[in-house]
């Protein structure tokens, strides 16, 4: 059988220039080691990140010493293995140049079967500057390439993009290897790549394949030796019992040896997103077997279920819709970057809590953006298990590319074709997309048109190429945004809606927004008190600090946090209550555009916001921060992705009741409106029933604000118009009332909220809000309407909910981790200043 020798552990490392070897670790980095060492301090800590960019001008070899004893099969071989070298060495074992590394995404396996010697060997990788070199490229190269990014060298090198900054992460420019090293001794054959297809489904059961490439090094003639004496089984299982088990076959496709099976599995138990279904997942386990004799074996958990891009034409463009086993999907979910700037610091316990926390969110997808890496495997395994569809980008990311040469399309091609085929058995992956942002560039950006390169050969020719050869099973999508004429255009395709934030247009822009699927869009917030106090002194807790400025990446993000928190909101009393004031009215933004696209179900068909997760501790997008403190947009998620929605909306003098079911079942619905003063007075209230049809948005009734004893008072208020501000007669009424809405179906009771301007506007009166801790169990009761409710705890520890909206007298239980601790609570009312 083979074996796998681990090579991880203790290493040592020197900068070139001085020759000082230290010991390091490996899987690890350069600048993991010198923290380790105390010679670099922590790079999220106040303004350290400055001293991680004077490493960038080194050069750096790794070394290890190793005992080989074990004698070397006749006819095998022995590979040493490098999962992650990051990213521009060259290679040495025993003083043998073994070759360069240019991808950190992809292996490098090298035949050391008549290098290595029996007692010590040693292997040392030489690496080069992570910027001196591109640089070089940069400077040397014929044709000019533009990115957004202050680092243009950038594109040259196939190495994570976020690597040299971006506008939510410091630059941070890891060298090192970044993954597993080992050798592996392959006696007689090696099962490489497996595969399994969902051919179709039908009521006879599903027709899948299965099977895997296959290295033969037992002999010269491999194909002598495959018909004479080697076999191949697969067993497939399905909650410990076998369901498949049969001889496949072995033949050459596309000049490679291939296992391979296929065949019909009843009464199949198939695999649905998140709030869908069940998520199960069948054992397949492939083995080769020579001469009556195992010789490899591998197994791997897969799901059963298909998957389609419909687009179609209609009247509003073409649509953009999945489909898994024949039924429409609105996608709810987040973007994903890199969950550190330190990759190496990431286990499978901090992938596990990530996607479990999107699952908890009601989250059916995440989009795996083209800027980072392709994640460790335990990503996605935690994404099969738990419904979470993955839209993965490959890693080009906002920049013109070099692919007008040879050598750089060799390098696309080779990675592709590895990921492609590494990723292919999990059922998460529904879409394989080529970049982030490229073609919208060359459009709207750079003024390209549609070039021939510069990237778009990779996307338009090379990607879908390899996608069909090695995985026709999902579709390929050539970029994010795309789609139409203007690559994001509301007609068609996928759109990223940053008029909103980056274009420092209100958040009620979104709901001008039609687009038919929506895979950015996005908010900053502040992270976390507690997080804040991670990396600051006290002298540095005010907006303005040079470290605060520092941890907020955007050109004038800081300054965009104060405008529409003074727009929304008001003048915070203090630090707390701006980092407070800054996640509630995330959260109310971003709710505001995904209650309006889901409302439009299926004319829009997803959103994806920006974004899931930190690499540090940042201002940012995100709805988890770096520390893994959930800010208030995860606690709103919870509601507004939800299976079972209810939406108030006020248009044209008359309240609108939508409601939104996600689920396959058709269900029967009681609602419940009332009417309060912001003092707490119950105005009005009305009762109705309602049929949601299954996997559909419909509204179930409308109301007029007289049926709730909303009467008319005027008013004069101000209103934004172009150029100027104008005043305009409102309904004073309407401005002292909150609409609460609660629909009962299928068990569950969801709830939703209504005010009729911006909350600065509203003359909100503070609530009085009793707290009363159990246990772990934290109960609330307000009497009054009351919004931005934050719950701080003396403990540090997670919460079930929080940045909440309280409705009169109705109790709200949050349930905390563990015991809290003294616990105290703020809302809006007590965050903001009124000046004079």
């Amino acid at each position: 059988m083979n074996v796998v020798i681990s090579l991880n552990g203790t290493w040592q490392f020197c900068s070139k220039k001085d020759k000082q070897w230290k010991n390091g670790r490996v899987p690890g980095c350069v600048q993991m080691d010198l923290m380790a060492l105390g010679e670099l301090g922590d790079p999220f800590y106040r303004l350290n990140e400055i001293d991680f960019h004077k490493l960038e001008e080194e050069e750096w070899i790794y070394r290890k010493e190793f005992e080989w004893n074990d004698a070397l099969p006749v006819s095998g071989r022995v590979y040493l293995v490098f999962e992650g070298i990051d990213t521009l060495a060259d290679v040495y074992m025993n003083g043998y140049y073994l070759g360069r590394a240019e991808n950190m995404f992809i292996p490098y396996r090298f035949d050391v079967g008549e290098i290595l010697r029996s007692g010590l060997n040693e292997v040392e990788v030489h690496f080069d500057s992570p910027i001196r070199t591109i640089r070089a490229m940069e400077r040397n190269s014929p044709i000019t390439l533009r990115g957004a990014n202050n680092e243009i060298g950038r594109p040259y090198v196939r190495k994570a993009q976020y690597s040299y900054g971006w506008d939510w992460g410091p630059r941070i420019a890891q060298v090192g290897l970044w993954r597993p090293v080992y050798l592996e001794v392959v006696e007689t054959a090696k099962i490489r790549y497996p595969f399994f297809e969902t051919r179709r489904i039908n009521k006879d059961g599903a027709f899948v394949a299965t099977g895997a490439e296959i290295e033969m090094v037992a002999g010269d003639d491999g194909k002598t030796v495959l018909h004479d004496e080697m076999e191949a089984f697969v067993e497939i299982f399905y909650q410990g019992k076998v369901v498949v088990s049969e001889k496949a076959s072995i033949d050459r496709f596309r000049g490679k040896l291939q296992l391979s099976w296929e065949g019909l599995i009843e009464n199949a138990a198939l695999w649905y997103p998140n709030g869908m279904g069940q998520q199960p997942l069948y054992e397949v386990k492939l083995r080769l077997v020579h001469n009556g004799k195992t010789v490899d074996e591998h197994s791997f958990r897969t799901g059963i279920r298909t998957v389609r891009l419909i687009r179609e034409r209609d009247e509003m463009g073409e649509s953009f819709i999945f489909e898994i086993n024949g039924e429409k999907v609105f996608a709810k979910g987040a973007n994903w970057i890199p969950a550190d700037s330190l990759l190496p610091r990431l286990t499978e316990d901090d992938y596990y809590y990530y996607i479990k926390a999107a699952k908890d969110a009601n989250m059916n997808m995440l989009r795996i953006w083209g800027g980072g890496i392709y994640e460790h495997p335990a990503f996605y395994e935690a994404c099969d298990r738990m419904g979470i569809m993955v839209w993965q980008d490959f890693m080009y990311a906002c920049a013109q590319y070099p692919d007008q040469f040879d050598w750089f399309q060799r390098l696309a091609e080779t990675e592709a074709e590895h990921v492609v085929k590494s990723l292919r058995i999990h059922p998460s992956i529904v879409l394989w997309c080529g970049n982030n942002e490229n073609n919208w560039g060359f459009h709207s950006w750079w003024g390209n048109g549609v070039p021939k390169y510069l990237g778009n050969y990779i996307y338009q020719e090379i990607l879908p190429r390899v996608c069909a050869e090695n995985d026709p099973s999902r579709p390929y999508w050539v970029s994010s945004p795309y789609g139409g004429e203007d690559p994001n255009s509301m007609a068609e395709g996928d759109r990223h809606c940053w008029t909103v934030w980056s274009g420092w247009a209100d958040y009620n822009e979104y709901l001008n927004d039609t687009g038919r699927f929506i895979s950015e869009f996005g908010f900053q917030a502040m992270p976390c008190l507690k997080t804040i106090y991670s990396f600051t002194q006290p002298e540095d807790r005010h907006p303005l600090s040079p470290v605060m400025l520092s941890h907020n990446k955007m050109v004038d993000g800081t300054e965009r946090l104060v405008r529409f928190m003074i727009a929304k909101a008001g003048f915070p009393k203090d630090f707390s209550s701006f980092v407070y004031l800054t996640q509630f009215i995330q959260a109310e933004a971003i709710k505001t555009g995904v209650e309006h696209w889901r409302t439009r179900k299926f004319n829009t068909a997803g959103t994806l916001y920006w974004q899931l997760n930190d690499c540090w501790p940042v201002a940012s997008w995100s709805c988890i921060d770096y520390h893994r403190r959930k800010k208030g947009l995860y606690y709103y998620t919870k509601n507004f992705f939800h299976n079972i929605l209810i939406v108030p909306k006020y248009k044209e003098g008359r309240i609108f009741i939508h409601a939104v079911n996600d689920t396959l079942d058709e269900l029967d619905a009681r609602v419940r409106v009332t009417a309060y003063a912001l003092d707490g007075t119950k105005k009005g209230e009305i009762y109705m029933k309602a049929i949601l049809l299954p996997n559909s948005a419909s509204v179930i009734g409308s109301i007029q604000p007289e049926e709730l004893g909303i009467g008319y008072r005027p008013v004069v208020m101000p209103v934004d118009a172009d150029p100027t501000v104008l005043p305009v007669e409102k309904n004073g009424e309407l401005l002292d009332t909150v609409l609460f809405v609660e629909l009962v179906a299928d068990g569950q009771s969801v709830r939703n909220y209504l005010v009729f301007d911006a909350f600065r506007n509203l003359e909100l009166k503070e609530p009085n809000i009793s707290c009363v801790v159990k246990g772990n169990k934290i109960e609330l009761v307000s009497d009054k309407p009351a919004f931005g409710v934050f719950i701080e705890t003396q403990r540090d520890v997670e919460l079930s909910d929080n940045c909440l909206v309280l409705e009169p007298s109705i109790p709200h239980v949050v349930e905390a981790s563990e015991e809290p601790g003294d616990v105290k609570t703020v809302d809006i009312t007590r965050m903001v200043i009124k000046l004079y």
